[in-house]
Order: structure tokens, then sequence, then C-alpha cells
């Protein structure tokens, strides 16, 4: 089937589409990470702002984290950020262990980072709309070397444990740690 203009393929598509009734339902909870620790280094890594959210009581956390999964979910929004709740008094230097959301900007290496924008529990969600939107224009992603933020992190003495121990470093033996090869350099099965 040919058409004739643009418009009469757009229409055609139109009323295709218009027998199918779309199954998925649109994503609503917020994508969370399952600790502070963890939430700083994700967020470093992927040069992503942190959205804390703390509360004491469920109920309180359940609400913070309703209003703020209706933002994270906007157009404008999807991607940018991490997010972590809290419901404990867990913190680290700059960060108070108030009520509410925190937007962070982690430090290089996920151990810290700088408070960009707060608001309170009681705050209604175009004020977090709001606090968000101060948290994006005040974080600043610096582009990094890998090698030479690896090699920093190693003067500072900064290590990653991994929660399931790294058993394959993905790459030919270094020398080192691990030492040289036991059995000798590799030979040819054809000679």
């Amino acid at each position: 089937m040919t058409y004739g203009s643009t418009e009469e393929f757009q229409g055609a598509l139109t009323r295709i589409s218009a027998r199918y009734e779309p199954k998925a339902r649109p994503i609503e909870g917020l994508p969370t990470l399952r600790d502070l620790r963890l939430s700083l280094n994700v967020a470093a890594a992927d040069m992503r702002p942190l959205i804390v959210l703390r509360a004491d009581k469920p109920a309180d956390r359940a609400r913070l984290t309703a209003a703020v999964a209706k933002l994270a979910w906007r157009e404008e929004w999807v991607g940018r950020f991490h997010f972590v709740v809290l419901d404990s008094k867990e913190t680290f230097e700059g960060l108070a262990p108030g009520e509410g959301i925190t937007v962070v900007q982690p430090d290089p290496y996920g151990l810290g980072g700088d408070v960009l924008a707060t608001r309170g529990l009681t705050s209604t969600t175009p004020e977090f709309a709001a606090t968000l939107a101060a948290g994006v224009k005040a974080f600043e992603a610096a582009e990094r070397d890998h090698d030479d933020h690896i090699r920093e992190a190693r003067k500072r003495g900064i290590r990653w444990e991994t929660a399931i121990p790294v058993t394959d470093s993905h790459g030919p033996r270094r020398r080192g740690e691990e030492g040289r090869r036991r059995d000798g350099p590799r030979r040819r099965r054809d000679r």
C-alpha cells in the first residue's frame, strides 16, 4: 500500500495504532538504592545528584516516597537523579539528619558530598519539585579520566569493598598482588 502524502501516512498509522490498547502500566515506584553508602558511590560513579529521603515513621516515609516518585518520572527528570530512602540517622559530614528530602552532590569517590538543596517533611509536592529543580541547577558534574581517578583513589588509600567478592578481574593477569603465572608462559600446542 502506498500513500499520497506524509499526512495520509500519518493518518493511517494513527488509525492502526488506535486498534491496540497499551498493556503496560506506567511505572509509579521510586527507583531506590539500598543504603547511603552504596547510593553515594553509585551517584558519584554516574555523576548524578543523590536525593536522600528521610522520615522516622513508616507512614511519613511512604507519603514522602510517593510524592517524590511522581516527580521522578516526569520527562524532564527521568534518569537525572539517584534515590535512597532512609529511616535512620545514617549520615555523613554535612548531611543533617533531619526529615524531608536533601539533594546531594556526591564527592568523586562517593564517601560524602555537599548539600545542594533541602526541603522539610511537611512540604508540598510543588515545593519538592522546586527543591529538585534547585538541586539540578546547582549540580556540577566534573569530567574525570578513569585511570587518573583510580590512581588518585589508591594514593589516598580509598578502596571499595563489594558485597559480593570479585573473583574475576575481567582482564589479563597483572603483576603485583597476584604475582606471576606459576605455570610459566603459555606454549603453542602445535609445536
